[in-house]
């Protein structure tokens, strides 16, 4: 503390020297006006640190010389120090903004908050790929993340399919059935829908027999301008409705139907992009459900909660199901082409 002391007594400032320091204090004070307004999102006349900056330095030379040098660099280094602070202060206030937002905006829509189970398995996920990174870099075995990496996407892929894919599997095997010959169980349907009553979209107001409706928000561009969205919000409805061929009519209770098809009939950008897909009248489909009996009526629907209930475009399902035994080919060519290349790098 003297060693500090005895600095400024050996620096006392003149006359020339402070009237020096009271001009560069002027830029010292646009850089604490543009923290405090920017990142305090504090309300005060812009004149502020350009009179009290200045004036400091003149009182403090008045006191005594040191204490000019002294005001002086706490000033300087104010600026970095107040401009750290108000970073993290503008980071805490962000997120506890952007957190308000998002429970606001789930209540509005009736999301269910994400189960602390799901959490936690996350964070053990996370923990645990940590754990391998450093793990093997104490054995400088780095390199074995080649092979880690592709076989955990592969077992993902095998031991975890998603809902399409389980649709599209059933649907390589599943007959496609005459309705007016429909048996009980699972049933693969193709034929043009029956509106019963329409339900209403929630942000275009169109009635249709189903909806699919997504909010995303838009997210940085890239070095070519382009602008990238971020789903936060999905919504999928379907009422009741019926699908007939050439033989007959069937009933189907559309609750818990998912769509598997591309396409967006309504759309409105922005910041903030709403997009929705329909279900319409006379629309030709492709429909797997569960048929059963409902007072000796024949109804299709969903089996159970894990149970394969989709609708597809039927020119899209013919395209794959002539080009899928190719890609399968090519895709483990490649996967053990992959292999063999990793095999050679890591000896």
């Amino acid at each position: 503390m003297n060693e500090f002391l005895s600095f400024f007594e050996r620096n006392s400032v003149d006359g020339t020297h402070v009237v020096f320091m009271m001009l560069f204090s002027l830029g010292i004070a646009l850089f604490h006006t543009v923290i405090f307004s920017g990142l305090y999102n504090l309300k005060f006349p812009t004149w502020l640190f350009f009179v009290l900056c200045p004036s400091l330095i003149g009182l403090a030379f008045l006191v005594h010389p040191k204490y000019a040098l002294m005001i002086f660099l706490f000033l300087f280094v104010s600026v970095f120090l107040f401009g750290i602070i108000g970073m993290i202060y503008s980071m805490i206030l962000k997120n506890k903004e952007d957190r308000i937002a998002k429970e606001k905006f789930d209540r509005l829509h009736n999301i269910s908050k994400t189960p602390l189970s799901k959490k936690l398995f996350g964070v053990l996920m996370m923990g645990g790929i940590i754990w391998v990174y450093f793990y093997l870099a104490e054995r400088e075995q780095l390199k074995l993340l080649l092979l880690i990496i592709p076989g955990l996407i592969f077992l993902n892929r095998f031991f975890f399919p998603s809902n399409k894919s389980k649709f599209l599997k059933l649907q390589a095997v599943l007959p496609t059935s005459k309705i007016d010959s429909i048996a009980m169980g699972m049933v693969e349907v193709e034929g043009d829908l029956e509106e019963i009553e329409p339900i209403i979209s929630p942000y275009f107001n169109k009635p249709c027999i189903g909806y699919y409706y997504t909010i995303e928000e838009e997210g940085p561009a890239d070095d070519d301008g382009k602008r990238s969205y971020k789903t936060i919000f999905t919504e999928l409805k379907t009422g009741i409705f019926k699908i007939k061929d050439e033989t007959g009519v069937v009933t189907v209770n559309g609750e818990g139907l998912e769509f598997y098809f591309d396409r967006i009939d309504n759309q409105r950008g922005g910041k903030t992009r709403h997009s929705e897909t329909y279900l319409k009248n006379n629309d030709y489909m492709f429909l797997i459900g569960y048929a059963s009996s409902d007072n000796g009526n024949v109804i299709i629907k969903k089996e159970n909660p894990k149970g394969i209930f989709g609708i597809a475009n039927p020119k899209s399902i013919s395209f794959r199901n002539k080009y899928q035994p190719l890609l399968i080919s090519f895709l483990t060519t490649l996967f053990f082409i992959t292999l063999i290349i990793i095999y050679i790098i890591l000896n």
